[in-house]
């Protein structure tokens, strides 16, 4: 399945593969966050030593920036979003995830932004219009 991106977001991709020399396979710009999706042996790469790459592709975004590893399955993909997972469901286009409830405000962000972004990821690339938190 495809991803179309705009222009914006294939400027911010190119600014970031350009400071971190990995390639990002997709981005998703959401209020003060910015996520990138990578190969998950350049995740690593992509943040740098002590987290400096990352710093300077964060100050001239201006925005929180986070790397992910992109995976080519449902599963593996919402494990690597949501370490804490302890069941996943699928049925029918939709998902189910049960997390521990110490880990539910982390996954949630604040206002919402972290799941947000978790559902935009996970309809883009796996067609799941339907994502339930438990």
């Amino acid at each position: 399945m495809g991803v179309k991106l705009e222009t914006q977001t294939i400027r911010i991709i190119a600014l970031f593969e350009k400071m971190t020399k990995v390639h990002a396979r997709d981005c998703i710009e959401m209020d003060n966050c910015v996520y990138f999706l990578v190969d998950p042996a350049k995740v690593g790469l992509a943040i740098g030593r002590n987290g400096e790459v990352i710093k300077g592709v964060r100050n001239i975004l201006g925005k929180t920036v986070k790397v992910f590893g992109y995976y080519s399955t449902p599963e593996d993909m919402i494990k690597n979003l949501i370490p804490g997972i302890k069941n996943i469901e699928f049925s029918n286009g939709s998902m189910t995830v049960s997390v521990p409830l110490k880990d539910r405000t982390s996954v949630v962000g604040r206002n919402g932004a972290n799941i947000r972004a978790i559902k935009e990821i996970m309809n883009r690339h796996f067609s799941i219009k339907n994502f339930k938190l438990r």
